[in-house]
């Protein structure tokens, strides 16, 4: 037995985080540490189950022409919490179109330029994080890929065009920095990818700090909005 360690009763695991509940009692080789103040009764305690996200390695990260080669995505129709990629080299993107024109509060534009944010640890730069009940259903809204051409013309000044739906983030933001593309769709297919992890259901809270802490570790460029 190591000294020190106490038994957890149940586990319950979900994405990167293992739930402990129960009483800590008894002990064996190979068991946990037990906490710093020993528990009188049941106990939960949340703790991570691995070093480092899965969403952003190279096996996790798969190119949308992949995905999108069925009729339907092979992406599960369940709740989760996804990544946009760009696996074509970066200069393609850093010489793209980075200028936006936000509405700021009282409506006053800001000026966005769209810059090398992303951490050197990413395999590639991340371009939206968001999270979602059903992933597979999210990613065609994303996409639209049964609607080819251009959705969003170029407006002067870079001001930013209005989605043609409110959950087309990725398309809207790969036809921004590409104004002159006629076939996005294309473009997104080849050089896009998409990574996700899923979660419970009922993990609301879960799904939604982790979008925030993903935000806020990669920087995507097409999360950032207008601000009220």
């Amino acid at each position: 037995m190591v000294p020190g360690t106490r038994r957890a009763r149940r586990i319950v695991v979900w994405g990167d985080f293992a739930l402990f509940a129960g009483r800590f009692d008894g002990g064996r080789r190979g068991d946990l540490p037990a906490p710093p103040l020993r528990p009188t009764g049941a106990c939960i305690v949340m703790i991570s189950t691995c070093s480092t996200p899965t969403m952003h390695t190279i096996k996790s990260i798969r190119r949308l022409g992949i995905i999108l080669a069925k009729p339907t995505n092979d992406v599960p129709a369940v709740s989760g919490v996804y990544a946009f990629w760009w696996m074509a080299p970066k200069h393609e993107l850093l010489t793209a179109n980075r200028h936006i024109v936000l509405k700021g509060p009282g409506e006053l534009p800001v000026d966005v330029i769209y810059e090398d944010w992303w951490p050197p640890d990413l395999p590639f730069p991340c371009l939206y994080v968001g999270k979602s009940t059903n992933l597979k259903s999210r990613l065609a809204q994303h996409i639209m890929p049964k609607t080819p051409g251009r959705l969003h013309e170029p407006i002067e000044g870079n001001k930013k065009a209005k989605p043609y739906t409110t959950a087309c983030q990725l398309r809207w933001g790969i036809e921004h920095i590409f104004p002159h593309e006629s076939d996005p769709l294309t473009l997104i297919r080849a050089k896009v990818g998409f990574s996700y992890r899923t979660y419970p259901p009922k993990a609301i809270a879960e799904r939604f700090f982790e979008e925030d802490r993903l935000v806020g570790t990669w920087r995507p460029w097409f999360n950032i909005d207008s601000e009220r």
